[in-house]
């Protein structure tokens, strides 16, 4: 995986968990443009987004979903560290 799209996914995932729809969608937006195989992890990250738009917070299954998006590895931390 291109290590700049790494990047933008953890800036994606971080601005989740600080509950930043516009940095998520513009990050993870960045990421799946060097990295197609980042899509099922952007559409985790739009329905995190849907979430805090709707409820102002993101649901458990969701954050399940992320996690599972981003399999295990260093993205899988990310996910663990920004979730709430």
């Amino acid at each position: 995986m291109d290590s700049k799209a790494v990047a933008f996914a953890e800036e994606a995932i971080t601005a989740i968990g600080g509950s930043d729809v516009a940095t998520a969608r513009t990050s993870i937006a960045q990421a799946c443009e060097l990295d197609r195989s980042l899509a099922a992890l952007a559409d985790a990250v739009y329905l995190a987004c849907a979430e805090l738009e709707s409820d102002g917070t993101v649901s458990t299954s969701t954050w399940n979903t992320l996690g599972d998006a981003v399999g295990p590895g260093p993205l899988l931390a990310v996910v663990e560290a920004n979730r709430h």
